[in-house]
């Protein structure tokens, strides 16, 4: 098949290619052809016209002119290609514009010498002075000139002037033109380009670095903001393809807290903003989820009371209660679970969950970013991430079944880890719990699933899995669950 598709490719540029070189030499080959009906229509009718007359030198003259005209063109042609082959990139107007200058001039000075009689040393030195003159009076425009020709960026660049970022469209005698983000045009004079510097974000590669400061509470430590940082970035597929990965740094210090720095690579200026808001919320989620605020700046009129105590307890509580999952436990509940889960820190490449394992336990992704990956066949796919506020290990947890995939640490993460133990109590005195999350689940795992065609269908498959859901959690925490299964079906029915 592959062949086949170069084969169908070739085919099509073919064509291309003759009707590209038909426009190349259309221009020469008609002025040849017409040269050359002068000049046999010259022979036929030369007998006839007085020697030396005005008619006669016409005619002498016309092939002539008409066959300079012709190598002149395809000699101007030839030399664009060559340079636009040389820069591997389109020809800018103002190499062309030059080139056609040149390759005239030279045309119309050898003319002038054999049609004209001028002699050639005099032709040189008029041209000398008028040059000379027109140089002094066009100093300022032929500056601009040479400077564009020698400015080391080309057409499609995006280059950086005085804090005006732009996409350079076009370098003509005097100025070179940008298109902003915005869409807005911009002429910068060739001189004053050159005069100062200016940052060319697509060379020598297309891809750069961006970078953007963020101050974070002293509280916070350096493995919980390089955790958060760094994940805010890899959470962008653009950015976690590039060829060097995101790091970050402190920068400072201020009366706010700490300052830092996140670098990434992005694939080239034209996509930088967006992927900065994409980064930039990420950063957000995930310092939510964290329970880190952004320091504010405070003004203290008077000595303030000594700072109360830390109740991590009442933070975790905060945080389980906004886990879908735990949505629907009450307060003490959610209390009992604090108390009892762990905190583990999961080092970045080391598997937390192998897929096929058995366990007992739920995962709840603090800070950092976790990889899913499925092996089928031997080969292993990632299907997904777990960024922070999500969860994974949930039907281990409660159906007993095995790890359906593994689990891996993009960044060094923070996860809390629930035991089948710590939830088999709150299950037994509360069996309404069972029926809560197998609906929780089922709507997860309908979310994950390819869409369906109607919204029918995806209601009634959420209602039968949730039911499946129910029946294998009941059965697997041997839970009195007769009086919820009659509403069930009362609801059914």
């Amino acid at each position: 098949m592959i062949k086949t598709d170069d084969r169908a490719n070739n085919g099509d540029a073919l064509p291309q290619t003759i009707a590209a070189s038909a426009r190349w030499l259309i221009a020469p080959a008609l002025l040849s052809a017409a040269a050359a009906a002068c000049w046999r229509a010259w022979l036929m009718v030369s007998a006839d016209v007085t020697a030396g007359s005005g008619l006669a030198r016409f005619g002498e003259s016309l092939p002539l002119l008409l066959l300079a005209a012709a190598i002149a063109v395809f000699t101007s042609r030839l030399v664009q290609r060559l340079a636009a082959r040389r820069l591997k990139s389109a020809t800018p107007k103002l190499t062309r514009q030059l080139i056609g200058l040149v390759v005239w001039t030279v045309t119309c000075g050898v003319l002038a010498g054999s049609i004209l009689d001028v002699p050639l040393g005099s032709l040189v030195t008029t041209s000398g002075m008028m040059v000379a003159v027109v140089g002094i009076a066009l100093k300022n425009m032929i500056s601009d000139l040479f400077t564009g020709l020698s400015l080391p960026l080309k057409i499609g660049d995006w280059i950086e002037v005085d804090g005006t970022l732009g996409r350079v469209v076009e370098v003509s005698w005097r100025a070179t033109r940008l298109v902003t983000r915005d869409r807005v045009s911009v002429i910068i004079p060739n001189t004053h380009l050159m005069s100062k510097p200016f940052r060319n974000l697509s060379q020598p590669e297309p891809y750069y670095r961006e970078r953007f400061r963020i101050t974070l509470p002293a509280s916070v430590t350096a493995y919980q903001a390089e955790r958060n940082l760094v994940a805010a970035a890899r959470q962008v597929d653009a950015l976690a393809a590039m060829p060097f990965p995101p790091d970050v740094r402190i920068t400072g210090f201020n009366d706010r807290g700490v300052e830092w720095e996140l670098r990434y690579f992005v694939p080239d200026a034209e996509q930088a903003s967006r992927l900065r808001y994409r980064v930039q919320r990420n950063l957000l989620r995930n310092l939510h989820y964290s329970g880190i605020a952004l320091p504010a700046t405070a003004i203290e009129l008077r000595k303030a009371p000594p700072a109360p105590a830390r109740h991590l307890g009442c933070e975790e509580q905060i945080f389980l209660a906004n886990v879908d999952l735990f949505g629907t436990l009450t307060g003490d509940e959610l209390s009992v679970l604090c108390t009892h889960m762990t905190r583990q820190l999961a080092r970045s490449g080391i598997p937390v969950v192998h897929q096929g394992a058995a366990g007992d336990s739920l995962f709840i992704v603090k800070e950092g970013l976790l990889s899913v990956a499925i092996n089928a066949e031997g080969i292993d796919t990632v299907v997904g991430q777990v960024a922070p506020g999500q969860f994974f290990g949930e039907m281990s947890l409660l159906t007993g079944a095995p790890r359906s995939a593994t689990v891996i640490p993009l960044v060094d993460s923070m996860v809390y880890e629930i035991t089948r133990d710590v939830l088999r109590p709150l299950m037994q005195s509360r069996p309404e719990l069972a029926q809560q999350m197998s609906e929780v689940l089922a709507e997860r795992q309908i979310a994950n699933a390819p869409k369906l065609a109607a919204r029918g269908t995806v209601e009634e498959a959420r209602e039968s899995l949730a039911k499946q859901l129910f029946g294998r959690i009941s059965t697997f925490f041997r839970l009195n669950t007769a009086p919820l299964a009659g509403g069930l079906a009362a609801g059914a029915s």
